[in-house]
């Protein structure tokens, strides 16, 4: 028996269905050459000392956007440190790097990376300030004002809640923190830093621009409620690099994959992120001086 007029159009209405999410899922799931499997050889990898290993919602996201322009796997690699960054670089284990700017410039030294692009923050800027904030009801408004004041640095590992804070005292000031300061503590985050300063038990905390609006959302303040008593420097966001043997097209793929994200909105606001930039010498005029004088000398605080 055929099938009747009515009950013919239903399945051709379920095929074509079919069909439209079976394209919506080949663009958005790409799976490479015409054969439809993709080799190893074909996997992109990219190291990271801001990887713990587990691919969360905000790397899914990126990596499965750069899938979809690059028509490759995207893979990250968990770093120890940047000393094994370079290692996998040298031993031509990864093609890519996402690095803070410090370990781009020693990747940059030691394995001649090319920078490709940084990351851009939501207000448009491709970096923040390395600060020194006090509660705004302390009083306390400059730096002089903070002499003889406790601080609270982040940590010791800290670039922008520690290293850089710590040198440009050594350099502006011409003294350690510790003798500027009568206490220095270390809080152990940027969070603890701005809870800290809530607290009382510090009246100067070193942090960042970015961490210090962070720590104020996550804690329901807002940032007016602190003031900036030392606006030392800008230090770029974290950046994408490519081994210096890969291929130039290769290169120039990969950077346009991550600046063609900046058309993206809805991506980006949910990456928390205003897109990607190129980079600027300018901008690293600060992690410049700092990396080339721990190169050299101990960082006394």
């Amino acid at each position: 028996m055929g099938s009747s007029p009515e009950k013919s159009r239903r399945c051709s209405a379920k095929r074509l269905a079919l069909l439209t999410a079976l394209a919506v899922a080949a663009a958005w799931f790409p799976t490479g050459d015409s054969s439809g499997q993709i080799s190893s050889s074909q996997t992109i990898k990219i190291a990271s000392t801001t990887y713990t290993g587990k691919r969360d919602n905000i790397w899914e996201m990126l990596l499965n956007s750069l899938e979809i322009r690059l028509k490759r796997r995207c893979e990250l690699v968990k770093a120890d440190d940047v000393n094994a960054v370079v290692a996998m670089l040298k031993a031509r284990q990864v093609q890519f790097v996402y690095l803070t700017p410090i370990d781009y410039l020693q990747a940059k030294r030691q394995a001649g990376v090319e920078g490709l692009a940084v990351q851009v923050l939501p207000d448009g800027k491709p970096g923040y300030y390395a600060v020194l904030v006090s509660k705004k009801s302390s009083g306390i408004q400059t730096l002089e004002q903070a002499r003889g004041k406790s601080l609270g640095f982040v940590a010791r590992d800290s670039v922008s809640g520690f290293k850089v804070q710590a040198y440009a005292f050594l350099k502006e000031q011409k003294q350690p923190a510790s003798s500027f300061f009568s206490q220095v503590v270390f809080a152990g985050t940027h969070h603890k830093v701005v809870q800290g300063l809530l607290k009382g038990e510090f009246e100067v905390g070193a942090t960042n621009t970015k961490d210090l609006k962070n720590s104020c959302k996550i804690l329901g303040l807002a940032p007016e409620e602190f003031t900036i008593v030392w606006q030392i420097g800008f230090i770029p966001e974290s950046i994408f690099a490519a081994r210096q043997d890969l291929a130039p097209d290769l290169k120039s793929s990969f950077a346009n994959a991550l600046f063609s994200l900046n058309q993206e909105k809805n991506l980006l606001k949910a990456l928390n992120l205003g897109g990607y930039a190129k980079l600027e010498e300018a901008d690293f005029t600060l992690i410049k001086e700092l990396d080339a004088f721990l190169q050299k000398n101990q960082l006394n605080y």
